[in-house]
């Protein structure tokens, strides 16, 4: 992230969601990512917080604030570990799919919903300010 960076946000896809989900807030502890700048927000697909707890503890300790959109998948057999995940963040968009352990295609909801948190993560990264918040869907 030093080299390639930077970075407004992380998309993560199983251990990948589960590491990039922990980054926020290990960032805002100054555990990890010091030496960049703050992550603006996560998409997490078929995501779980660490096993070890020392490292869920220091990445959870406090609600995420950081937006984010988590995919859970019915058969995925992360799906609980996911459900559970989302309580660690402050108002996470949650698009639910049919599929397992995959990274779905996009239903007509689930494509409006995830079109209006990428333009509204777009809109805050030129602004620098944050848009009121949207319901999906309404």
């Amino acid at each position: 992230m030093v080299k390639n960076g930077p970075f407004d946000g992380l998309l993560g896809f199983s251990q990948g969601a589960i590491l990039s989900a922990a980054l926020p807030g290990l960032q805002e502890k100054g555990v990890a990512l010091t030496k960049v700048p703050k992550i603006k927000y996560l998409i997490i697909i078929g995501g779980a917080k660490f096993r070890e707890k020392s490292v869920a503890e220091k990445a959870f300790g406090s609600p995420v604030t950081c937006p984010s959109v988590h995919f859970i998948g019915k058969e995925d057999f992360l799906r609980e570990p996911g459900i559970q995940l989302l309580e660690s963040f402050i108002d996470p968009l949650v698009i639910h799919h049919p599929k397992g352990h995959t990274i779905p295609r996009f239903d007509e909801k689930g494509l409006g919903d995830m079109l209006s948190f990428i333009s509204r993560m777009e809109k805050e990264m030129v602004t620098g300010e944050k848009e009121q918040e949207i319901v999906p869907g309404g």
